[in-house]
């Protein structure tokens, strides 16, 4: 019953004494504050992530304390936390001798190494420190992981877990630490197995439910990675990230209409949340109510103006509204803020072409494959443009350049094969028809839409029915 007044207390104590520092500063006067007071400010600097002010907390401190080896290592600490491993290890050679003999001392010499992608070195530190740990090894395990972690050696820092989990199987830091790590490594069994475990212990963690869910979904455990997800919910109502990835499972099922029920509770939290309102939008589509997805991504550009789904996600409505003209308005919008997204050309090409616009739709369908020359899609449709048009010269240049980038394409082989025969180069269509049988007939009935004559040609009908006896 006395801890949480205590606790006030000691809250208030450094109110006091990080306002009368703040003071100091202001007024350019000198205050005398003990080493214990300084760890403290620059312990609240840190954790706010402003260096800058931790920086000038610690070198105001050595003034006062100098060759502090508490201040020394904060300083450390700094250096670290900042990204600077080689100032951290020059600081550290600061130290004299005898207090260089200690865990925290080769514990912060390993994490800088670390930094540094000297890890056979820091290796040779960390086992120092675990040497001179006395009774925290396990902590001092769990801190060599978190080194390694920070540097994406995942496969490191769980050989040092491991080594804290032998010593204590019921530590929940540690069983939270493996579960994450050997996700990160996509070993998603043993991820299940230790986020388990600490769900044994503390079944009310919200965000273990989470990261549960998370890996459930990764192996395919669409069941399971919802109730997970509902459990993270029935502990926190409020976890807005746990509504999102579960409506996105809804959606990626297809299952639109819980996917927007969640989408929709996702965004009674999170209101400004652009992305959550453009998945929304994209269920109201798939599910045909168009003008409502219309409001929603009109709704996005006023949350946010600047964002180019909420324009693009318009223009989507727009066109399948056959508002082609205020389509093309949205669609050009969208790709002024994001002019190299080539699937926003195509679309925008495919409006024009569906609001007769050729020309402007000719030139979005470059655009595309400008911008991915491996798509597949909108050299066919560029070419088909042509094709319509009884334009056969100018579509056999767009096929070939096609064909340089995608050879192993079905349809563009076959396309090509009809277009040579259509302007009556029987030598080339031949070679090409022999090419695109070889790659399979599923795009057979393609040719046959370009060249039509193609049934009734002896040559042609030999290449075809050749093949197939071959098989």
């Amino acid at each position: 019953m006395d801890k949480e007044p205590d606790k006030m207390q000691e809250g208030n104590e450094f109110q006091q004494v990080l306002k009368r520092y703040r003071e100091m500063i202001e007024r350019k006067v000198s205050y005398f504050f003990d080493v214990e007071e300084y760890e403290e400010i620059i312990d609240y600097y840190l954790d706010i992530r402003d260096f800058l002010l931790a920086r000038e907390a610690v070198g105001i401190a050595l003034v006062q304390h100098p060759g502090s080896y508490e201040l020394l290592v904060k300083q450390v600490h700094i250096h670290l936390e900042s990204g600077k491993p080689v100032l951290a290890l020059e600081t550290l050679d600061e130290l004299p001798e005898y207090e260089r003999d200690n865990s925290e001392f080769f514990l912060l010499k390993g994490t800088a190494l670390a930094h540094l992608g000297k890890v056979r070195e820091a290796e040779r530190m960390f086992d120092a420190a675990l040497e001179k740990s006395d009774d925290d090894e396990a902590e001092t395990l769990i801190n060599i992981s978190i080194a390694f972690e920070n540097v994406r050696h995942y496969r490191l820092a769980v050989k040092y877990l491991r080594l804290a989990y032998e010593k204590d199987h019921y530590n929940i830091t540690v069983l939270y630490d493996l579960g994450y790590y050997y996700e990160r490594l996509h070993n998603y069994q043993l991820s299940e197995k230790f986020y388990n475990r600490y769900l044994d212990i503390d079944p009310f963690s919200e965000n273990v439910w989470y990261n549960l869910g998370v890996v459930y979904y990764k192996i395919n455990k669409t069941e399971k990675s919802l109730e997970a997800y509902d459990y993270a919910i029935a502990v926190n109502p409020s976890y807005a990230s746990a509504y999102f990835n579960k409506a996105n499972i809804f959606a990626n099922n297809k299952d639109y209409l819980k996917a927007i029920r969640v989408y929709e509770d996702f965004l009674d939290l999170e209101p400004d949340n652009v992305q959550g309102w453009c998945y929304l939008g994209e269920c109201y589509e798939e599910t045909g109510h168009y003008g409502k997805a219309l409001d929603i991504y009109k709704k996005v550009i006023r949350i946010d103006n600047a964002w180019p789904d909420g324009w693009y996600g318009a223009g989507i409505a727009m066109m399948y509204l056959k508002h082609y003209r205020e389509a093309s308005t949205y669609l050009l919008k969208a790709i002024e803020f994001d002019k190299d997204n080539s699937e926003f050309w195509f679309t925008l090409a495919e409006n024009y072409e569906k609001d007769g616009k050729l020309d402007e739709a000719i030139k979005s369908y470059k655009q595309v494959t400008l911008l991915d020359r491996d798509d597949r899609e909108a050299w066919i449709r560029l070419a088909f443009v042509y094709i319509n048009n009884l334009e056969f010269e100018k579509s056999l240049v767009v096929l070939r350049d096609a064909y340089q980038h995608n050879f192993s394409s079905q349809d563009i082989t076959y396309m090509l094969s009809a277009v040579y025969y259509r302007l009556h180069d029987e030598t080339a269509g031949l070679r090409f028809l022999e090419k695109a049988v070889e790659l399979g007939e599923g795009a057979l009935k393609i040719f046959f839409r370009i060249y039509p004559d193609g049934k009734d040609n002896e040559n042609i009908k030999s290449i075809i029915n050749k093949d197939q006896k071959s098989k």
